[in-house]
């Protein structure tokens, strides 16, 4: 006789069954699932059968690789285990979509609003935040928007040993959960008020792991008091290990990114090096590369003096924004460096002898140039005698004391790589006191949908403005209109004949970089203790104000050295009042001001800065960070 126990088909029964449910034999390998874990997994039953979790299911395991949820033994009359039922506790749908979308998370920003915004309210919890490194030794600190905007403001950045639970998970890698205020604040006082301002009485901390370090934290609040079981804290495990993969990815990014960026930076400042020039004249130029990430292209200027006294102005534009437009120039300028120091070659002969230069050493480059020669006056010549030969490039501008300005030739020869047997010309004119030449590029005058002759009027109005500055104001004032997404990389060359005659020593300025680029070796805060010595002597500041500055001038730079990993950038601005001295490194490590600190980089050197300078301070960089400090006589 037939009972309804034997009529009951349970296969059916436990694919109705509302919860998920996974049957794995012996060895761990699924041989069962429900309707409703496939649903949650969204995959296919074929996908599922006769695989392991691990191998199917790898988004929803938890850091420590297992399952969340619960599981339970099924055995023979024996006591044998023949099976495991594991059931899935939580929002493990939740789980499998935010898993899925942080696949697709490229930015911080992008992973915290996924995360925080989106994914911890499917997770059943009622906000939250993430704990990211910034590089500077500090943790960024995202919270749910549903927080007091002025509460998460002040929490933005907190330092590398704050108290704060999601910063100590950050730290150890350690969970820490606290169902209550009193846990809360037992675990660190700071929290006390975190609970106040956000009214969640409940928080736990996981870190992101990434193969078993900690990387950052994510923090989890609820609104009530709250004792999360395993469960539901394996679910939460399982959403910290997504999040600390998708985090890596972005960090390890960012470093790539970094590590691209220095070096096309250090490959561009040894391509664009400060050009010593003649007394008399004062060069000021410009640098900036279209393509941002790189900071590499093919623009270049030089200026150098010849052996027969002479001086040598080349501004030049190989094709391409990249490293190997970069390189490219690189063997250009050098060519054109080799063929002007003791030729006897004008500027027409130069550019013909770099053009089968070019061709014969087979570099397939194409570029335009205009390379200039200036020669100083002569009791037979009181003007400065510029020629120049332009090959294919825009034509020089020159600013007459009176405001005029001259486009210099509209036409240009063939660019250079084309035909090495090119007719090349040379043009001459006289430079007088107070007069602007300037050289540039392409991107200083481009704009989308826009004629390059209104660039070219665009920038002669610029220079057509009040006279009175000097080389330095007129290469900011020319690349003041320049915009953030030019078309093409930008250089600029100006050369301002000094009022006065032969007498004013030459001035070079570089943009994003300082008068003085020195080696990464401490005997340079020699130089730098001589330069900041001889800008405050003619700009008449007393002696004490002298030796205050040379003696910070020189602990900065050391510091630099020591702390910077890169060669020091320095700049010194000298007044009739005051002098102000900037030095910049490649170290993103901001120095902190710490009373009791030997260390001369966060202690001793900036406690110097605080009681010898009138003002100081730091600044960060793309790429590093800038010290500065003024030094008044007042």
């Amino acid at each position: 006789m037939s009972t309804a126990r034997d009529t009951v088909d349970f296969r059916s029964v436990f694919d109705q069954l509302p919860s998920a449910y996974l049957l794995l034999d012996a060895g761990g390998v699924v041989t069962a699932v429900n309707r409703a874990c496939l649903e949650r997994v969204g995959l296919p039953r074929e996908d599922i059968l006769g695989r392991r979790p691990a191998e199917v299911l790898p988004a929803l395991l938890t850091a420590g690789g297992r399952l969340p949820g619960t599981s339970a033994p099924v055995r023979d009359g024996a006591g044998r285990t023949l099976f495991t039922l594991h059931r899935f506790d939580g929002p493990v749908g939740a789980l499998a979509d935010l898993t899925l979308r942080l696949t697709g998370v490229s930015t911080l920003e992008d992973l915290e609003r996924v995360v925080v915004e989106e994914g911890l309210a499917v997770l059943g919890v009622d906000g939250g935040g993430i704990a990211s490194p910034t590089g500077d030794g500090r943790w960024r600190l995202t919270g749910s928007s549903r927080f007091d905007e002025r509460f998460r403001a002040e929490h933005a950045l907190v330092p590398a040993d704050s108290p704060q639970p999601v910063c100590h998970s950050a730290r150890t890698g350690e969970r820490v959960v606290m169902p209550d205020p009193a846990a809360a604040e037992a675990f660190a006082p700071v929290m006390r008020e975190v609970v106040q301002r956000t009214g969640r009485p409940a928080w736990a901390t996981l870190p992101l792991l990434l193969e078993g370090r900690p990387i950052g934290a994510l923090a989890v609040a609820w609104s009530e008091e709250h004792h999360p079981d395993e469960a539901e804290l394996a679910v939460l495990e399982a959403c910290a290990a997504h999040c600390a993969r998708a985090l890596a990815r972005i960090l390890a990014d960012r470093e790539d990114r970094t590590a691209t960026e220095l070096m096309a930076r250090t490959l561009q400042r040894s391509l664009t090096t400060r050009p010593p020039v003649h007394e008399g004249l004062q060069v000021a130029v410009r640098s900036r590369p279209a393509v941002r990430g790189a900071e590499v292209g093919g623009d270049w200027f030089d200026a150098f003096p010849t052996r027969s006294g002479g001086t040598v102005l080349v501004v030049g534009d190989v094709c391409g924004h990249d490293q190997t437009a970069a390189a490219a120039m690189g063997q250009v300028r050098s060519i054109v460096r080799g063929l002007a120091y003791d030729g006897e070659d004008r500027p027409a002969g130069l550019l013909a002898r770099l053009d089968r230069a070019v061709a014969g050493l087979e570099l397939d480059v194409m570029a335009t140039a205009v390379l200039a020669t200036v020669e100083a006056p002569t009791g037979a010549r009181p003007g400065w005698r510029l020629r120049w030969a332009n090959a294919g490039h825009l034509p020089p501008l020159l600013r007459r004391a009176d405001g005029r300005v001259e486009v210099l030739g509209s036409e240009g020869d063939l660019l250079l790589g084309v035909d090495p047997a090119a007719v090349r010309r040379e043009r001459v004119a006289d430079l007088f006191p107070r007069d602007v030449l300037v050289l540039y590029t392409d991107g200083l005058v481009e704009r989308r949908g826009a004629d390059i002759d209104d660039g070219i009027g665009r920038l002669a109005a610029v220079l057509s403005g009040p006279d009175g500055q000097d080389a330095t104001a007129w290469a900011d004032a020319l690349l003041s209109g320049l915009d953030e997404d030019a078309l093409d990389d930008a250089a600029l060359l100006v050369v301002h004949v000094d009022p006065e005659g032969a007498v004013t020593p030459a001035v070079v300025d570089v943009r994003d970089e300082f008068d003085v680029t020195l080696p990464a070796d401490p005997r340079s805060a020699r130089e730098a203790r001589r330069l900041a010595q001889r800008c405050c002597h003619r700009a008449g500041l007393p002696e004490d104000v002298v030796d205050t500055a040379v003696l910070l001038t020189s602990e900065v730079v050391t510091n630099a050295v020591v702390h910077g990993r890169s060669e020091p950038r320095l700049r010194v601005r000298a007044g009739a009042g005051d002098v102000h001295v900037e030095v910049e490194d490649d170290n993103d490590r901001l120095p902190v001001l710490q009373d009791s600190d030997d260390d001369a980089l966060s202690g001793r050197g900036l406690g110097m800065l605080r009681d010898g300078s009138t003002a100081w301070g730091v600044r960060a960089t793309e790429l590093g960070k800038v010290v500065w400090f003024t030094v008044s006589s007042t």
